[in-house]
């Protein structure tokens, strides 16, 4: 999909985090451009889960400016952070999160509980995203009558709940068979051609290779980016057929 705009939704600059004497993350520079879809890919170590957790403004650099969706990290107070992590950012993880005995619909719909949107509302706008993602016959399924790709898509449906412009999905095939990370990663892909930035932390090889841009970590170090011309528009990218009807 062409990006809508050329503003950034990212911007690292000269950013740090150390840990005592330990570099977590040191002097990195990094642009995602709005509409992009790219991988954050490294062996376990190399900091990704740092550059993620800054990204997500779950945690603050030690060093450099963060500008999230224009918004200067270290202007903003913890609850203006909250406020920018609610409405800019969705998260997408390895495990599912999915309460015992609670229904895909109210998985999702709690996501809005504080919202000041009516019960009513918020089921609806839960169903919505349901449908979205390919559950519409699995609304009111509770966590052990669905597949680990079914629970992925229910986690992926909270996330972008709210239609935010950053989608930040960790290891989100980690926990799945081949089958159902491609249905998931399908998924990914369409919700980058409706217009969402995907950013996707990976240790596997296949799927930074499926996608249009790479940014490697090393040692809490960006290497050289894949992508000539990184902001590159990604419409190049040729969409896979999808593969819902796989039932995963």
């Amino acid at each position: 999909m062409t990006p809508t705009t050329t503003r950034p939704v990212v911007e690292l600059t000269g950013v740090s985090k150390t840990y005592g004497e330990v570099a977590a993350l040191a002097d990195a520079d990094l642009t995602i451009m709005r509409g992009e879809l790219l991988c954050i890919v490294g062996p376990s170590g190399s900091g990704k889960s740092t550059l993620l957790n800054i990204v997500g403004t779950l945690a603050r650099p030690t060093a450099g400016t963060v500008r999230i969706d224009g918004h200067a990290v270290e202007e903003l107070s913890d609850r203006e952070l909250s406020a920018l992590r609610a409405q800019s950012i969705g998260f997408v993880f390895q495990s599912f999160h999915l309460a015992p005995g609670v229904t895909a619909l109210d998985s999702v719909a709690d996501g809005l509980l504080y919202s000041g949107r009516s019960r009513g509302e918020r089921r609806a706008l839960a169903e919505r995203a349901l449908r979205r993602v390919g559950l519409g016959p699995r609304l009111y399924n509770e966590p052990h009558q669905l597949s680990g790709g079914e629970k992925q898509r229910v986690a992926i449906a909270r996330a972008v709940l709210g239609d935010p412009p950053l989608l930040l999905a960790d290891e989100p095939t980690g926990a799945l068979d081949s089958a159902s990370g491609a249905v998931v990663m399908e998924l990914l892909h369409e919700l980058h051609r409706a217009g969402t930035t995907v950013v996707v932390i990976t240790h596997d090889r296949d799927i930074a290779g499926s996608l249009p841009r790479a940014v490697r970590l090393k040692d809490g170090r960006i290497t050289p980016d894949s992508a000539a011309g990184a902001h590159a528009n990604t419409s190049a990218y040729a969409p896979a057929r999808t593969q819902r009807e796989v039932g995963v």
